[in-house]
């Protein structure tokens, strides 16, 4: 028993210091909603509250600037593959971007039965989908342009998902507001129609693993996380979460986050366990995880973005390694699918550029751009949201440049 509960004890030591007081506050005193990042880099959280508006962050969440100021709440964000961004504005309708947060456009709540606007999801064919309280699902399929379809009429859609590798298999999850009928919904034709309700819960938050397997998180009595592997139509529950939860991600290794009551929690063994990420924030309504950075948004009135880096996949060398020359590696794995990583050597402190190209020459993605010191580093590509084939990445210092190609499978 004595060695048990030294384990035990060693165990909380050790999981206290490999996450404590490594969450950094950003954006203090705004209360946010929401977060989501687009394919080219950049991080975009919406808040509510006294303040409210878009924020949007190049660098991983180490700075943010003003996107939009809004004079309603912003409460769901939704980025597509061609740099446009989609904010849920509550009775205001939806605001829509092309060029990446840089200008918006309003369309108003009109459109969408004069609802409020709640949930909102991209798929790769261009489509959008917008859930409304009361008002179900309406499906746009020229870009956000307009929004003639309807479904799950008369239902509250809290979260939208469209399957990261058929874009004809949209989910959807229907909260408390839509009582009898909340749980999760499934449509096979792209949003046109759905299915009955497939698993009686209220579901916040959908997500996906390179597996199709399916998650969800709920605010339902128990807690349930509930799995499914054979793309929503059969559901089980793996474990039980310690409280109401609303957000959902994986990190590149697909550990699973959830985000609500409590703070964040983590689960490296497929949701069978959860322990506290070192975030005890309550009230984190939305997660995000991009190129190493996990991503909370806090909906309190002290709220803001908490920034977690993980520094397990930093690959940063130490400052006394100084390369003989600048070079730019091979990525790994290649080719990949998801997620791959990039070396880069460079033998002076500098102002360093890596940019993603496709095949053609148009911009996808800025990785780095900043000073960085001598010595090894390393930067992770996330191309979930892009089509197969091949992709240039670029380095650009002060002293050279250098150009490579990587092949995305998916």
């Amino acid at each position: 028993m004595k060695k048990l509960i030294f384990f035990f004890l060693i165990s909380s030591l050790f999981n206290h210091f490999l996450f404590s007081q490594t969450w950094v506050q950003k954006l203090a005193g705004i209360g946010m909603w929401s977060l989501a990042k687009s394919p080219q880099g950049k991080i975009f959280a919406g808040a509510s509250g006294t303040i409210k508006g878009i924020f949007r962050s190049t660098n991983g969440g180490e700075t943010w600037d003003t996107a939009l100021i809004a004079s309603v709440n912003v409460l769901y964000l939704a980025c597509d593959s061609l740099n446009g961004v989609y904010a849920t504005y509550g009775s205001g309708g939806l605001m829509k971007s092309t060029d990446g947060g840089n200008n918006w456009t309003n369309i108003p709540g009109s459109v969408f039965g004069n609802k409020t606007v709640q949930s909102v999801a991209c798929g790769k064919n261009g489509y959008v989908y917008v859930g409304a309280v009361t008002g179900g699902i309406f499906r746009s399929t020229d870009g956000g342009l307009t929004f003639p379809d309807t479904a799950l009429t008369g239902l509250t859609i809290v979260s939208l998902t469209v399957d990261r590798f058929n874009s004809n298999y949209v989910y959807a999850g229907a909260s408390s507001a839509s009582a009898p009928n909340l749980g999760f919904y499934r449509s096979t034709n792209a949003g046109l129609t759905f299915s009955a309700n497939l698993n009686p819960l209220n579901i916040w938050a959908i997500l996906q693993k390179n597996n199709h397997n399916l998650y969800t998180v709920t605010t339902s009595s128990g807690y349930p996380f509930s799995k499914s592997t054979d793309l929503g139509l059969n559901w089980s529950t793996v474990s039980s979460l310690s409280g109401a939860m609303r957000g959902a991600c994986l990190d590149m290794a697909e550990n699973i986050y959830t985000s609500g009551n409590g703070g964040v929690f983590r689960s490296t063994n497929d949701g069978l366990s959860f322990y506290n990420a070192g975030l005890t924030v309550s009230s984190n309504h939305s997660i995000s995880y991009q190129n190493r950075i996990l991503t909370a948004a806090a909906g309190t009135s002290n709220g803001g973005v908490w920034i977690y880096v993980d520094s397990t996949l930093s690959g940063i060398s130490t400052p006394n390694s100084v390369p003989v020359k600048t070079e730019l590696m091979q990525n790994y794995p290649n080719p990949f699918n998801s997620a791959t990583k990039i070396k880069y050597k460079i033998n002076l402190n500098c102002l360093v550029s890596i940019k993603v190209y496709d095949i053609s020459g148009k911009e996808i993605s800025t990785l780095v751009n900043g000073i960085k010191k001598a010595g090894v580093h390393e930067v992770i590509f996330e191309g979930s949201a892009l089509s197969s084939g091949i992709y240039l990445y670029r380095i650009v210092t002060s002293v050279n440049s250098e150009t490579r190609k990587m092949m995305h499978i998916k």
